[in-house]
């Protein structure tokens, strides 16, 4: 990118916002971390803390690194002068429930504070990137970025670009992710990206093969045996049932009778 991203902005103290929060922390990124509330910023400090400590206890970050890390992340809630350090803020990572109306309502009240030149990313995983940036008055500054849980361990990154997109908003995208440590992947903006678009028949196979009597543990051991990390019944109590549940039906349209379970 001609401007890389110095101050990232993390909307969402949750699980994955702490998260995006922590690793962008630690690559040396100035990092804006904002929820509604001030217990929830607390939650998510914390957790960056407590990862961040575990790190020093297994000797591999001194207490030295875990402060500098600590200190680039300014925690911020509805209560004090967020608007003023997001003036600032070059790229934003929202990380909100999986709900377009609470993804628009974010672009815009985000749009009347950030720079014009800001991209603005979300983590989505089962909405269209083109649908949340109809939102926005700078379609060719959104782009998806869909990190996955926990986001300090897992590697893959998925950039998403929507037809909108400008080659410089993906660039800063992808540059981020680079710096954050993340293998970066470039896909279009279309159901489930890459990674779901593979997950999505697997688990409706799975869901087929459990029906017919199969055992949930048999399962798991026969996928482990073949090669993957984690068995899929594993990964569903990981991904959580919720979102798990949303994959399908939003794969439904563009992949058929592919995902389609009678």
């Amino acid at each position: 990118p001609k401007a890389p991203a110095k101050t990232v902005g993390v909307l969402g103290a949750g699980l994955m916002g702490a998260g995006i929060a922590q690793v962008s922390a630690s690559k040396g990124h100035k990092v804006l971390l904002k929820d509604i509330n001030a217990g929830a910023v607390a939650r998510g400090m914390g957790q960056i803390e407590g990862n961040l400590n575990q790190k020093v206890k297994r000797r591999r970050m001194n207490v030295f690194g875990r402060d500098e890390t600590l200190s680039r992340v300014t925690g911020l809630d509805n209560d004090g002068n967020w608007k003023q350090h997001f003036a600032k803020c070059d790229l934003v990572i929202e990380a909100v429930l999986e709900e377009i109306d609470i993804k628009h309502r974010v672009v815009k009240e985000f749009e009347e504070v950030l720079p014009a030149h800001a991209v603005f990313a979300s983590n989505t995983s089962g909405l269209r990137v083109t649908d949340i940036a109809k939102a926005s008055k700078r379609p060719e500054n959104v782009v998806g970025m869909h990190y996955f849980s926990p986001v300090d361990k897992m590697m893959l990154l998925e950039v998403i670009r929507t037809e909108k997109t400008s080659d410089e908003a993906a660039a800063i995208a992808v540059d981020a992710g680079l710096k954050q440590g993340k293998f970066v992947i470039v896909t279009k903006d279309v159901a489930g990206f890459y990674v779901n678009r593979c997950i999505g028949p697997m688990m409706v196979e799975v869901n087929a093969r459990l029906q017919e009597g199969i055992g949930l543990t048999e399962m798991d051991k026969a996928m482990r045996k073949f090669g993957f990390p984690v068995g899929p019944i594993q990964l569903g109590d990981e991904v959580g049932i919720d979102v798990a549940a949303h994959l399908v039906p939003n794969l439904e349209g563009e992949l058929g009778i592919r995902v389609g379970v009678s």
